[in-house]
C-alpha cells in the first residue's frame, strides 16, 4: 500500500472499504491459503510431519510396514454339556456365540477345534470377537486382479481366500513368490476399503478364468468387542453328534481382551522406524518389544533380563504382554505371538510370555475446595482427574508413581484449593512386569478455612 502513490496519482482512498483495498486483502488472502497448502504437502511427504491417513500409509508401504486394521478381541469359551456323553463331541472352528448387552450384541468365534472327551462335561477354546462374512467372486485370468470388498471393519488377519478348494496365503508382498505360490495381498485404505490383489504369473499365481473366488472375513467391533467375563451366553452354532442336536450353554471366564479400533497414525509413526530398525529379526531385548508391540492386540510389553530377575537364564527371554485396553492377555492372544516371535529368533532363545501384574495405588486425600463450590461436584472431577491420572495407556511397565505428579493432578482441579495427601506419602516404586493402576479412593473434600 506505501507502494501505491508511486505508481498512480488516481488512488487516493486507502479506507478498509475502498475496493481497490479489499482486492488487496483478498489477494493476500490467497496467498496466505497457498503458502499454507504448499507447506502442508511439503509435510506429508515425511512420516513424522504426515497429517493425512493415506500418506501415511503410502510412506509406511516403502519400509514394508502395514498399518493394522481394526483388532478383534480375544478371550476363552467354555462349552459345558448337561449331563456326559458316551462318544468324543467335536465343536467345530467358527462356532458362533453371543453376548446380548445393552447397547448392542458381541459375537465371537471359535478359532479351532474344539473336543469334549467321552464322560467329560466341558471344554475350554480361545475365540475372537467378530461376524463372519463371505463374499464370492469370479475370476478374470488377467494378471494382478483386484477384487474391492464390501466390509469396513475387517478385522486383522483374518482374511481366508478359497478357490477350487485350495486356500490362499496372504503375504505382505510378491518378492518371494513364485510363479505358481497361491499368494494373495490385502491393501486397506484411509476410508476403511479393502483391497484384495493376485500375483501376475511370474510373482504369485493368476486365478483362471471363471473360476469361483471365496473370500471370507472377521468383521469386528475393535475396541468395543473387550467385554468383562460371563457376559457370552448364547450359542447361535447348533453343535450335533451322530445327526443329533446336542445341548450345550457357553458363556467366557475370563474377560475379552486384545481389542482395538484401526491404528492411529501417531503410534505408526513410531511403530514403522522401530520395526525397521530391528529388520523384522529378534536379537536385543529393544528388537523384542518392537516386533511384541507391533502385533495386533499387544498394547505393552516389557523384556526382563538378569538385572531384573537372578532367576533368569543367559538365552531366556521373558516377555510381560499387556493387551490393548488392559486386563490379562488372552490364552489365544499369547499363543499367536508366541508363534510370532518364534519365526523371529535364534533358534538357541526360549521364550516365555507372562501376564503383567497390575499395581493397585491406594488414594487417600484430604481435598479443600474453595467456597461457594459444590463438594459432590469437586469430589467427581477429583475421581476423574485420578481415572485420567492412572489411565491405561499413560502409565507404562515399571514406571514409578511420582507424589508430586500425584499431587499435581489433583490440585489442578478446578474448584480445588489445597490438598493434603495421607497416602501415598511418597514416590511409588512400580517393579519391572508391573504397570500401575488406580486403587481404592479415599476422599474427604471439606471447604477450605
Amino acid at each position: 500500500m506505501a507502494r501505491v502513490p508511486q505508481l498512480t496519482d488516481r488512488w487516493t482512498d486507502f479506507n478498509a472499504s475502498d475496493l481497490g483495498v479489499v482486492l488487496l486483502e483478498l489477494f493476500c488472502g490467497i496467498g496466505d491459503m497457498l503458502a499454507y497448502y504448499l507447506d502442508a504437502q511439503a509435510a506429508e511427504a515425511f512420516l513424522p510431519t504426515a497429517r493425512q491417513r493415506q500418506n501415511v500409509i503410502n510412506l509406511c508401504k516403502l519400509i514394508s510396514y502395514r498399518l493394522d486394521s481394526p483388532v478383534a478381541s480375544t478371550t476363552n469359551l467354555r462349552f459345558s454339556l448337561a449331563a456326559p456323553l458316551d462318544a468324543d463331541l467335536v465343536i467345530p472352528e467358527g462356532t458362533a456365540c453371543r453376548a446380548r448387552l445393552e447397547d448392542e450384541d458381541v459375537e465371537f468365534e471359535t478359532a479351532k477345534d474344539a473336543i469334549i472327551p467321552t464322560g467329560h462335561m466341558t471344554v475350554e477354546v480361545g475365540a475372537r470377537q467378530g461376524i463372519r462374512k463371505t463374499e464370492t467372486f469370479s475370476g478374470t485370468g488377467e494378471p494382478g486382479q483386484k477384487i474391492d470388498l464390501s466390509g469396513t471393519a475387517l478385522a486383522q488377519g483374518s482374511i481366508r481366500i478359497r478357490i477350487q478348494d485350495q486356500e490362499w496365503t496372504e503375504v505382505l508382498h510378491f518378492q518371494e513368490s513364485e510363479a505358481e505360490s497361491l499368494h494373495f495381498q490385502s491393501d486397506t485404505d484411509a476410508l476403511d476399503m479393502t483391497r484384495i490383489v493376485f500375483g501376475d504369473g511370474v510373482r504369485g499365481f493368476v486365478p483362471i478364468a471363471g473360476v469361483e473366488i471365496e473370500v471370507a472375513y472377521l468383521e469386528t467391533l475393535g475396541a468395543s468387542g473387550n467385554i468383562g467375563a460371563n457376559l457370552v451366553s448364547e450359542l447361535l452354532t447348533p453343535i450335533y453328534l451322530d445327526s443329533q442336536q446336542v445341548a450345550l450353554t457357553v458363556d467366557n471366564p475370563e474377560p475379552a481382551t486384545g481389542g482395538t479400533d484401526r491404528e492411529s497414525l501417531e503410534h505408526a509413526s513410531k511403530q514403522a522406524p522401530a520395526e525397521v530398525r530391528s529388520l523384522w529379526k529378534a536379537v536385543t531385548k529393544e528388537d523384542y518389544q518392537a516386533l511384541a508391540e507391533g502385533y495386533p492386540g499387544v498394547a505393552k510389553a516389557q523384556i526382563l533380563d538378569v538385572n531384573d530377575c537372578g532367576n533368569i537364564r543367559y538365552y531366556q527371554v521373558n516377555m510381560a504382554v499387556a493387551p490393548d485396553g488392559g486386563g490379562p492377555p488372552s490364552t489365544l492372544l499369547k499363543e499367536d505371538l508366541a508363534q510370532y516371535l518364534e519365526s523371529r529368533k535364534f533358534i538357541t532363545v526360549e521364550i516365555n510370555l507372562f501376564e503383567p501384574a497390575y499395581q493397585p495405588v491406594v488414594i487417600d486425600a484430604e481435598i479443600f475446595a474453595y467456597a461457594g463450590e459444590d463438594l459432590d461436584l469437586v469430589r467427581s472431577r477429583v475421581e476423574q482427574a485420578l481415572e485420567d491420572f492412572f489411565a491405561f495407556d499413560r502409565m507404562d511397565f515399571g514406571v514409578p508413581v511420582h507424589f508430586s505428579d500425584l499431587v499435581s493432578a489433583i490440585d489442578g482441579v478446578r474448584g480445588v484449593s489445597h490438598v493434603n495427601m495421607f497416602t501415598p506419602q511418597q514416590d511409588v516404586d512400580i517393579r519391572a512386569g508391573e504397570i500401575a493402576i488406580l486403587g481404592a479412593m479415599n476422599l474427604d473434600v471439606r471447604r477450605a478455612v
